[in-house]
């Protein structure tokens, strides 16, 4: 006998993947993340997250709100990123968010996060958690859910540089004029920058230091390339044992747009580079694409291998070249490619193809 009740049905509870997950953990983009505890946080552009679950058809980001604090509602990090290789996503973060949605109704999403854009104007490098940091706490899936390994390439591409690699303002277009200081973080793409799609072409797992304002000799909130080199913050290192964990095989730099070089600033910093990577890895110096510290750059190279002796350096000056930009200095993601293809004949002929 039916007593006309329709039948309740109770929600499964999810289950909460913490950050200290072995797979969470590999899916890290190297050198990138400082990892304390059950958490992991970052404040670069172009740090990156790749996971892979199964048993579930959703995936929230969990963050901690207290990590970042940012005065300004327009400065807050932005995310992006792709499920199972389809569209691109975007969220900037707001005061006091601690759930990002990342995947529904999609059976064993692989998520492949990166950070896309910062204010730079925030300290991303001094504290236990900078002010404009992004800190992952895990992820919430079905109760059912799990990760599973994922496969990544097995050699390492670390770049150096300032807001250029950093793909600062490369979302806006040609010609518009310096961004104003509440859209950049909105207005930028670590992904479009060039020196990520060199490292994707030659099929390198990518890491990346480039911070807006950066120069060789450090800036007002970030020290000199020498302390940068080991330290993810001031009180977090990426060294273990005297070495870079993992060592990447090719280290690319491009800095100089926002101060010319003394010739010891770039000499100690090589030399700290060949030190850290066990003198294994290919260090690649390369000239702005505006040709600023020409010279300085050239001949402090210069000096570097005459002492070091170091036979895996490399100096790529590409001369004059066209590309677009927004403001006179930050390629626009059309003047980024343009950049890359001009640089690619250079590092074929010292990474081969």
């Amino acid at each position: 006998m039916s007593t006309g009740l329709s039948a309740i049905t109770i929600p499964e509870k999810p289950s909460i993947i913490p950050a200290s997950n072995a797979d969470i953990l590999k899916g890290l983009s190297p050198l990138n993340w400082a990892v304390r505890g059950n958490s992991v946080h970052a404040a670069g552009g172009g740090a990156s997250i790749t996971v892979a679950f199964t048993g579930t058809n959703r995936v929230h980001l969990l963050v901690d709100p207290a990590a970042t604090r940012v005065p300004v509602a327009a400065r807050y990090p932005v995310l992006a990123w792709t499920v199972n290789g389809g569209p691109l996503q975007t969220h900037q973060l707001t005061l006091g968010e601690s759930s990002v949605p990342l995947a529904s109704d999609i059976p064993n999403p692989v998520i492949d996060l990166y950070l896309k854009g910062f204010s730079p104007y925030e300290n991303r490098f001094v504290g236990e958690t900078p002010d404009n940091s992004v800190k992952i706490t895990g992820f919430e899936v079905d109760s059912t859910g799990r990760t599973v390994p994922t496969t990544f390439p097995t050699k390492v591409w670390l770049n150096i540089g300032d807001s250029i690699f950093s793909g600062d303002a490369a979302l806006s277009a040609q010609g518009q004029g310096r961004v104003p200081p509440d859209a950049w973080a909105m207005s930028d793409d670590a992904r479009a920058s060039y020196c990520y799609l060199l490292a994707q072409h030659f099929g390198y797992r990518e890491s990346r230091l480039a911070y807006g304002g950066y120069a060789w000799k450090g800036n007002g909130k970030m020290p000199p390339l020498t302390t940068l080199i080991d330290q993810i913050t001031s009180v977090d290192s990426r060294i273990s044992n005297g070495h870079f964990s993992p060592a990447p095989d090719v280290v690319l730099i491009n800095l100089g747009e926002n101060g010319v070089p003394k010739t010891a600033e770039v000499t100690n910093a090589l030399k700290k580079l060949c030190l850290r990577t066990g003198r294994l890895a290919k260090i690649i110096v390369m000239i702005p694409a505006s040709g600023k510290g020409r010279t300085e750059i050239t001949n402090a190279f210069g000096e570097y291998k005459k002492s070091s002796r170091d036979t895996e350096a490399y100096l790529v000056d590409l001369g004059k070249i066209t590309y677009d930009t927004v403001d006179g200095c930050h390629p626009t993601a059309a003047g980024h490619r343009a950049i890359y293809e001009a640089a690619l004949p250079a590092l074929t002929k010292i990474l081969g193809k």
